[in-house]
């Protein structure tokens, strides 16, 4: 997948309140910090799925109707929790 694209997922999704998952772009790598825990690389599987090697957690990414990303799913531990985009 191509670097450039992971600028559209770059922002902070609520998961619950208190507690957000925040999204950077940072050279060619999208990286995702839980509030209050440490930084961990996303790996693409597609254009709206990621993983983490760290663990068993998958991100999957939902476009609103104007075609940008508004929300995702955390799939952990056979859960999903869903999160939109507050910033």
């Amino acid at each position: 997948m191509d670097p450039g694209l992971y600028d559209a997922y770059v922002g902070v999704y609520e998961l619950a309140p208190g507690f957000q998952l925040t999204l950077t772009h940072e050279g060619d790598r999208l990286m995702g910090q839980p509030t209050g825990l440490p930084k961990a690389e996303l790996f693409p599987e597609s254009e709206t799925k990621f993983f983490l090697k760290v663990e068993d957690t998958r991100i999957e990414f939902q476009r609103g109707p104007d075609g940008k990303v508004a929300g995702l799913a955390l799939i952990q531990r056979g859960r999903q929790t869903p999160a939109k985009r507050v910033k």
